[in-house]
């Protein structure tokens, strides 16, 4: 029997695909020239020219702020309106997480903000959440690289069909909103209604761009500490995601797990902890060690029951034990100092107002300064360089604060 010349070539060709050599693809963010209509850049502002002693580095940010994604953004935005789109961004993320049925909630500067006053930090141009690992999977296998449109009625800036009016995100805290801003003047006020203008028109367009490297769990991989990001096309504006993992068992776990004593069921080695605090490891509980990429360590007690709360009028989920893992990463001064970073705390009015620091607040950070009580704890840390095999506690050892 003779075959087609059509059937031999093919023949060929596939016996030339299972033999060749697969070539390594280099594992780089979405190209500016793949997200053409997509951007309303012509040009693209990323600093992905700084990175190449890191060619292993996923995501990218702009030339001119870290807290900006250069192929959607050319300038930082005026910081009314940066707080603006922070909101509807915020609303727009969990509202679509909710929907797809994936666990997330605030962390860090997002859920210090929240502590404060339940809402945003006026100096913070990010947010940050973390997901499960199942979550992370999830988001990486169906939804990367998916755009998601808001209309203005679902993000509440629609008065004439908007249960919620446009009060959600208008509304202004007392002394930051309502306030005329002396830092605007008119043609920076024109421009900011035109941009809200737009959006009431058209609404916005978030994409949810998932990091390949998001299954590599070892601290090691410091260029990728980020493992997917939800972005405003109109302006570059992100929120950074990541996987909160789970540790592996110690060699003294795995060895009385693999025993499986029956007679005593509570024979488990407990696993050491990071955390000097009430949730020191039970030896009498099913306690989880967990960890993210970034070196921060938790106790799933500490995390878990999740709780339900609201951050700038939005559903938000917070870590259980939230005052603790604050404490851990930021130290006491962060839950009591009211002032920082060039704004003091009103208590009365329950906002950040923008103001220099008092005499007395002056004399106070003088005599600190220097000492290692700033607004960084050395606890709950874990030291870059582990490989994400074997025990966590490994990591641990001799390791001091960041």
């Amino acid at each position: 029997m003779r075959l087609p010349l059509e059937t031999l070539l093919l023949i060929v060709h596939l016996v030339h695909l299972t033999t060749a050599v697969p070539v390594p693809v280099a594992r780089r963010s979405t190209s500016f020239r793949a997200l053409r209509g997509l951007t309303p850049l012509v040009n693209s502002f990323s600093n992905g020219h700084t990175y190449k002693h890191a060619p292993t580095k996923y995501f990218y940010e702009s030339t001119f702020n870290s807290h900006y994604d250069g192929r959607f953004a050319s300038a930082e935005l005026p910081f009314r309106e940066r707080v603006w789109n922070l909101r509807l961004m915020l609303k727009a993320y969990t509202e679509t997480m909710d929907q797809i049925g994936i666990q997330t909630w605030i962390m860090h500067g997002c859920l210090l903000g929240w502590w404060w006053n339940g809402g945003l930090m006026p100096w913070d141009k990010d947010l940050d959440f973390l997901v499960e690992e199942e979550g992370m999977q999830e988001l990486g296998e169906w939804w990367n690289m998916t755009v998601h449109h808001f209309p203005a009625a679902s993000l509440g800036l629609d008065d004439a069909r908007s249960a919620e009016s446009n009060r959600w995100a208008s509304e202004r805290h007392a002394a930051q909103d309502d306030e005329s801003d002396p830092k605007e003047d008119d043609t920076a006020r024109s421009k900011r209604l035109a941009w809200e203008q737009e959006v009431h028109e058209n609404g916005k367009k978030y994409l949810l761009e998932v990091n390949p490297n998001y299954n590599n769990k070892s601290t090691s991989d410091k260029y990728n500490l980020i493992d997917a990001r939800w972005i405003d096309t109109s302006n570059g504006l992100y929120i950074d995601i990541t996987t909160l993992h789970i540790a592996p068992l110690s060699s003294a776990q795995e060895s009385d797990l693999n025993n499986n004593n029956e007679d005593d069921p509570f024979s488990l080695t407990p696993s050491f902890t990071t955390h000097p605090s009430p949730h020191e490891p039970d030896p009498y509980s099913e306690e989880i060690q967990l960890y993210v990429k970034d070196t921060h360590a938790y106790l799933s007690s500490q995390i878990y029951p999740l709780r339900t709360s609201y951050l700038e009028k939005v559903a938000i989920k917070v870590p259980f034990a939230y005052e603790e893992v604050l404490l851990e990463e930021y130290g006491s001064e962060a839950l009591t100092e009211s002032w920082y970073n060039g704004y003091a705390f009103e208590s009365e009015k329950g906002v950040w107002v923008e103001r220099n620091p008092s005499l007395e607040e002056a004399r106070y950070f003088r005599a600190k300064s220097g000492r290692m009580t700033g607004r960084s704890a050395g606890t709950g840390r874990i030291g870059h360089g582990w490989m994400g095999e074997g025990s966590l506690g490994s990591a641990v050892e001799g390791e001091g604060g960041a």
